[in-house]
């Protein structure tokens, strides 16, 4: 099965950690969604990574090949199901090849900042699955 990651589980490192035996697709990009930082995690010190709906809008973030072992670590991690949602949502990489991936999402709350070193670990994140510059500096560094 595909999982989508568009937040601190695009690092390479994390992942490794979260889910032994994943497998790196490539980057992928979902329509009409938004990325935010939004709520708050005391465990993150501040705002944490969010998509929601917005028209004409695209996520990037990193395909990964993965197995129900890693599906339920992945739900531990990201409180599934009181703090995030999981959803199956068609996702498409460069070439045009559509994936139905799980994606972790909530409600959309008050925005706000995320802590520095989180913000870093998607920034690392979003570098290691090469996403585009111009993504990068417009949205993950919001």
């Amino acid at each position: 099965m595909y999982y989508f990651a568009y937040g601190s589980n695009m690092s390479f490192e994390q992942m490794r950690k979260r889910c032994p035996g994943n497998q790196f697709v490539g980057r992928a990009k979902l329509f009409g969604y938004k990325f935010v930082y939004d709520g708050h995690s005391s465990a993150r010190s501040g705002a944490v990574a969010n998509i929601i709906k917005s028209d004409k809008v695209t996520v990037w973030g990193a395909l990964f090949e993965v197995n129900d072992e890693c599906i339920k670590n992945l739900d531990r991690y990201e409180g599934y199901p009181t703090s995030y949602q999981r959803e199956s949502m068609v996702v498409e990489d460069e070439q045009g090849s559509k994936y139905e991936a799980l994606i972790y999402l909530r409600e959309p709350r008050e925005e706000g900042a995320p802590s520095n070193e989180y913000r870093a670990i998607l920034l690392e994140g979003a570098r290691d699955c090469g996403l585009p510059e111009e993504y990068i500096n417009g949205f993950i560094r919001a």
